[in-house]
């Protein structure tokens, strides 16, 4: 057997190389690193274009920055080329491209503006304004035990990095390294090599990867969340240059990047005055603000931060430490003890007086809230069976049209003008009682009538429909599925379907079907009426104008599938059908919260295999005490009883204003309050008064004595 040829090891740690000649960790700890070395300088400038590099200035993972001359113009700029050139991958030409658009876009005096932008023998570069001061890390020395400057440079900063911010750029990177300083010491943000557009996708940033420095990274960006950072992760980043010319260190330090990133995910940073006592306190306050955790407590925007600085520079009392009411209050005691022990009896006695009365007007509350959840029950069982009568009346005309003979002879022969001058009588007769359209005391609830063959596609529909409509597909729909299982078991009995979006003239509403069997009992076809939602049921009203609790009812049903939803399962939720709000053929969605309830009334029927319009015995009923309605102008809670109709999948909501069912109930108990604490409250008042004034006494003649 032939020996394998020995695996080639890394010449700088010692570890394996990958099949592409690389080695793992050092490219890791390469990226990681914050202050990468140089190579060892050439003897003399060089040339790159139409400039002379003099000097190189920085280095990172990804580009290279030289002090240079345009030899031209004699102008010293600060030139960054990108140090792969011709074989740079396409992620790092991404984010070369990335900074030099985001530093591009900004126009700021604190923001290194950008000069030229170019590629010389297929190595990318751009050219920035020199700024001969060093960076803020080299100068943390002048700045240590100077508040006024630190706050004048912070807010500075902060300006700049929101102007960013308003115009789409998150720096991601801000750190002491990342600003530079001009001859006057004055800040001037840079290096935007790992910015981000808010407003595009981060394609090139793949979630989980941490992108930034581990010392000054947001924990939000330490934990890989990059595609969900804002501009609080740039507050953070301000913070942490705060804490380091506070402090002369970065928030958190360690051994190694990793142990770093644990730190900045879950601990805490040390407070600056436990490294300084000499620190002030409200510089320490707002650094500490700017390095929550969590991104919503720390400051709204970096303008937020630069105009809580300029209330410190001004003498102003910050607002990220106001002192409370408790605080107040606490200092107020210490200040004046007997007075406070007084008024502390005072408001004891009151609050004792007033839980009393508030527990029997609890009590009374509660009583009234169950007797009016009782009596919700009882109208929405009521309301159930009046909808369910009127749903039978709909299925028997239903019925009576689809038992004609002339309907079954022009299905078999598919004659569609037939069938379309078929429905159009069904529409518009009043006079013909066989096609069971006109019903005991009104008109025909039905807003049109159509026919679908077996495999459901339309042959005929009247009012006429849009010119694409005829023969169109509707086999998904719940009314065909309902006809259709009826059908196959030759049940000739109507279906009543849940709520849906007609796609002929884009108004909601529900259908019952029937299928259309032959002598033989064979399947030809499905016959259709759609009835409208809206504040009705043909005549009939579900809410009484006249209640005096404003008590009003609802009715429900389950959502069908769209065609976009054509052969999954059914998509759940639920819409209104009728409500005294809703106009014709308009509808609401409801949402999850009661969604579930109504699957709990749906779920807790008797399985059963007859027809829809049966009463459930038992009848299930759910009350919810905390219930919303949608459509209602009313605020606060309302006081709601469900209760199916037969097993249509429909359901009745009847509710009532929380307010308006308990007004009386509310009113007695702030009666048993005041009638129960003011006599109290009156006599321990007039106590404390005379103590007051004995203290006082005794004072002044304490005073006098030692005079």
């Amino acid at each position: 057997m032939t020996p394998s040829a020995p695996t080639p090891l890394c010449p700088r740690c010692g570890s394996s190389l990958n099949t592409a000649g690389l080695c793992s960790p050092c490219l890791i700890r390469g990226a990681l690193e914050e202050e990468p070395e140089f190579p060892p300088a050439s003897s003399g400038p060089s040339r790159f274009g139409d400039y002379e590099l003099l000097e190189p200035l920085a280095r990172g993972g990804m580009g290279v920055v030289y002090r240079a001359r345009h030899r031209r113009l004699e102008r010293v700029v600060a030139l960054k080329l990108l140090v792969g050139g011709v074989l740079a991958s396409e992620a790092e030409l991404h984010r070369f491209r990335t900074e030099t658009e985001a530093a591009a876009r900004l126009d700021h005096p604190n923001i290194v503006p950008i000069y030229e932008v170019g590629e010389h023998d297929g190595c990318p570069y751009f050219t920035m304004k020199y700024l001969d001061g060093g960076n803020l890390g080299e100068n943390l020395a002048r700045f240590r035990g100077d508040r006024r400057r630190i706050a004048e440079t912070l807010a500075v900063l902060a300006r700049a990095v929101h102007h960013g911010h308003q115009r789409g750029i998150l720096h991601r990177d801000l750190k002491p390294a990342n600003v530079l300083l001009d001859t006057g010491g004055r800040p001037h943000v840079a290096d935007f090599g790992v910015a981000r557009d808010l407003e595009k996708k981060a394609e090139h940033t793949r979630s989980g990867v941490s992108v930034g420095t581990p010392s000054y990274m947001a924990p939000e960006q330490a934990a890989g969340q990059s595609r969900n950072l804002t501009t609080s992760a740039d507050v953070y980043g301000l913070g942490a240059i705060l804490y380091e010319l506070l402090t002369g260190r970065p928030p958190f330090m360690a051994d190694s990047p990793t142990l770093i990133l644990q730190q900045v995910l879950y601990t805490e940073p040390t407070p600056p005055h436990e490294l300084d006592p000499r620190i002030d306190r409200d510089l320490e306050t707002i650094c500490l603000k700017c390095l929550e955790k969590e991104p919503e407590r720390r400051y709204g925007s970096a303008e937020e931060l630069a105009e809580e600085l300029e209330r410190y520079l001004r003498g102003e009392p910050i607002r990220s430490r106001p002192i409370g009411r408790a605080t107040r209050v606490w200092r107020w005691c210490r200040r004046h003890p007997v007075p406070a022990g007084l008024v502390g009896s005072i408001i004891w006695l009151l609050l004792v007086t007033a839980g009393a009365a508030l527990t029997v007007a609890r009590a009374q509350v509660d009583d009234r809230r169950r007797e009016e959840l009782s009596t919700n029950i009882y109208a929405a069982r009521t309301v159930a069976g009046t909808v369910l009568f009127r749903l039978e009346e709909y299925s028997d005309a239903i019925e009576r049209a689809a038992s004609a003979p002339r309907l079954r002879e022009l299905l078999q022969h598919q004659n569609l003008p037939a069938l379309q001058e078929f429905c159009r009588e069904m529409y518009e007769s009043h006079e013909d009682p066989r096609l069971g359209l006109k019903l005991p005391g009104g008109d025909s609830p039905f807003d049109s009538w159509f026919i679908l063959d077996a495999q459901g596609t339309v042959l005929a529909r009247w009012p006429e429909p849009p010119r694409d409509f005829l023969g169109k597909g509707f086999a998904w729909r719940d009314y065909f599925e309902g006809a259709k299982r009826h059908a196959l078991a030759r049940q000739p009995q109507p279906y009543i379907s849940s709520a849906f979006l007609s796609e002929a003239d884009d108004r909601h509403r529900f259908a019952i079907s029937i299928p259309l069997l032959d002598a033989e009992g064979g399947w030809q076809g499905v016959l259709v009426g759609m009835v409208g939602t809206g504040a009705t049921l043909g005549s009939l009203r579900l809410s009484d104008p006249d209640e005096a609790r404003q008590r009003s009812a609802v009715l429900v049903a389950p959502r069908d599938r769209t065609r976009s939803e054509a052969g999954k399962p059914a998509p759940g939720g639920y819409i209104i059908l009728l409500h005294e709000d809703l106009g014709h053929g308009e509808s609401l969605p409801l949402d999850g919260g009661l969604a579930r309830e109504f699957d709990k009334v749906s779920q807790s029927l008797p399985r059963t295999e007859g027809e829809q319009l049966r009463m459930p015995e038992p009848w299930p009923t759910v009350t919810v005490a905390e219930h919303r309605d949608p459509l209602a102008t009313r605020e606060g809670p309302w006081l709601a009883a469900f209760a199916p109709v037969g097993y249509t999948g429909f359901v009745v909501i009847v509710q009532t204003p929380a307010d308006a069912a308990l007004a009386m109930d509310k009113t007695l108990a702030w009666r048993l309050v005041l009638w129960g604490a003011v006599p109290f409250f009156l006599g321990e008042a007039l106590l404390g008064i005379l103590l007051w004034s004995a203290w006082r006494t005794t004072i002044r003649w304490r005073e006098a004595r030692e005079r």
